[in-house]
C-alpha cells in the first residue's frame, strides 16, 4: 500500500463517530467476526453493535467474509476492509446503487396518488438522502 493510501486510510478511520469507532476498531483487531462476537467483546448490547456493522458496511469500510452457524442460526462474519481501493470501489458500487434506488423512488413518489403512500416514500427517500450524505462524508 503506498503512503498516500495509507493516509487516506487513516483518515477515513479517524472520520468515523466515536461508538463506530469502536466497533470498527473492535473487528479490526478480531477479523472474520459476527456482531454478536464482537457485542461480546466489547461487552455492548447486540444491537448497538449490529447497528454499527449496518452503518459501516453501508460506508463501504466493512464486507460480508464469511457464516457460522450456531445451532439452527446462520450469523454472518465480517472484516475490515484494509485495501484502500477496495473502499473507494465498494463506495462507488454503493454510491450508484443508493442514487438510482433513490431516483425511482422520486418517479415513484411523483406518481403516487394516496397522501399516505406519499408519505412512506418521501420517508425512504430521505433516508436514502441520508445514506448517501453520510458515504460522501466517509469517501477519501
Amino acid at each position: 500500500m503506498s503512503q498516500t493510501s495509507v493516509k487516506a486510510f487513516q483518515e477515513i478511520s479517524e472520520q468515523i463517530p466515536e461508538k463506530r469507532r469502536i466497533v470498527y476498531n473492535a473487528l479490526k483487531n478480531n477479523p472474520n467476526n459476527s456482531f454478536y462476537r464482537i457485542a461480546f467483546i466489547l461487552g455492548w448490547n447486540v444491537n448497538k453493535v449490529s447497528n454499527r456493522f449496518n452503518e459501516l458496511e453501508n460506508a463501504g469500510m466493512i464486507e460480508k467474509t464469511g457464516e457460522e452457524t450456531q445451532g439452527r442460526f446462520v450469523r454472518d462474519r465480517f472484516s475490515v476492509i484494509t485495501d484502500i481501493d477496495k473502499i473507494i470501489e465498494k463506495q462507488n458500487q454503493l454510491y450508484v446503487f443508493f442514487t438510482d434506488t433513490k431516483s425511482q423512488l422520486e418517479t415513484d413518489y411523483h406518481r403516487c396518488q394516496t397522501k399516505e403512500g406519499k408519505e412512506l416514500l418521501r420517508k425512504r427517500i430521505q433516508y436514502l438522502k441520508t445514506k448517501i450524505s453520510n458515504l460522501k462524508l466517509h469517501s477519501p
